[in-house]
């Protein structure tokens, strides 16, 4: 439990890094070059970006998914995202959303996965409302923010 809590934070922060920093696009070290050609072959339009010059950011293209992938300057890979189509979330995960929240569809869905942890964090919509749900691989699941429709 504390490994996700852990892997949250770190996505969320890595995140709100990204879209709140004055990020800047920039090249990078052989070893996170390296580091990223051995971990996503077949990557393509990528951009490097950073606000520190200590965390890099990476956003490519791979299988028709957007992809983002943070490094540490000595090339470690840290975290990745990436948005999913609902087939592609694990059945038990699809199984229980369906059942816990009928009469929603799915929006939008995020995956965020750092070493052997990964979560899930969908967006639904109904007339009324927008729900996002944090799901774990196991199919644990808790509602992340409900926000009613203006």
């Amino acid at each position: 439990m504390k490994k996700l809590i852990l892997l949250m934070s770190a996505a969320l922060l890595l995140s709100a890094n990204v879209l709140f920093a004055s990020a800047y696009e920039t090249s990078v070290n052989n070893r996170i070059k390296n580091t990223f050609d051995e971990s996503f072959a077949g990557a393509k339009e990528v951009k490097w970006y950073t606000d520190d010059n200590k965390t890099f950011t990476a956003k490519f293209t791979m299988s028709n998914s957007k992809v983002t992938a943070f490094f540490n300057d000595d090339g470690t890979l840290l975290a990745t995202s990436r948005y999913l189509q609902v087939d592609q979330l694990p059945l038990n995960v699809s199984s229980k959303l369906t059942k816990k929240y009928p009469g929603n569809s799915v929006y939008c869905v995020v995956e965020y996965t750092a070493g052997d942890n990964t979560v899930y964090f969908i967006t639904l919509e109904n007339e009324n409302t927008w729900t996002t749900v944090k799901a774990e691989r196991s199919g644990n699941m808790s509602t992340y923010s409900h926000l009613k429709k203006a």
